[in-house]
C-alpha cells in the first residue's frame, strides 16, 4: 500500500514528489502507478493524469497515452495491477503496458 503525506507520494522504498493532488496510487513490483486529481489539470483538453515513477530511484517513467476520449479523457482508478487496467471517465476500462504506458486495450464499460 501507498500513502499520500502533503506533497509526497511514499512508497515501501522511499518516498516521490508530487506533481499535482493524488487521487490513487500503487505500487506494483518496481514501479510506483499515480493518478493524480484531474480536476486540477485544464478541463477543455485530456487529462494527461496517469504516470509511473521508478520504485527504487523515484524517477519518471512515463506518463500514459490518451484514449481519444476528447476533454473527458482522464483516468480515474485502478482496477487490476495485474494486467495493468485503469478506469477513464469516458467509461472506458484501459489495459497499459506497464514498461510504457501505452494504451494495450481498452473496453467500454458503462
Amino acid at each position: 500500500m501507498v500513502t499520500m503525506e502533503p506533497h509526497q507520494i511514499v512508497h515501501s522504498r522511499g518516498s516521490i514528489q508530487a506533481l499535482h493532488p493524488v487521487l490513487e496510487s500503487r505500487e506494483v513490483g518496481d514501479v510506483v502507478i499515480v493518478i493524480y486529481d484531474y480536476m486540477c489539470l485544464r478541463q477543455s483538453e485530456p487529462a494527461r493524469n496517469l504516470y509511473a515513477y521508478s520504485a527504487q530511484t523515484g524517477e519518471e517513467l512515463w506518463c500514459a497515452e490518451e484514449v481519444g476520449a476528447g476533454a473527458t479523457d482522464a483516468y480515474v482508478n485502478v482496477i487490476s495491477e495485474s494486467p495493468l487496467v485503469i478506469g477513464n471517465f469516458a467509461g472506458f476500462d484501459c489495459q497499459l503496458d506497464i514498461k510504457t504506458g501505452k494504451v494495450v486495450g481498452k473496453t467500454f464499460s458503462r
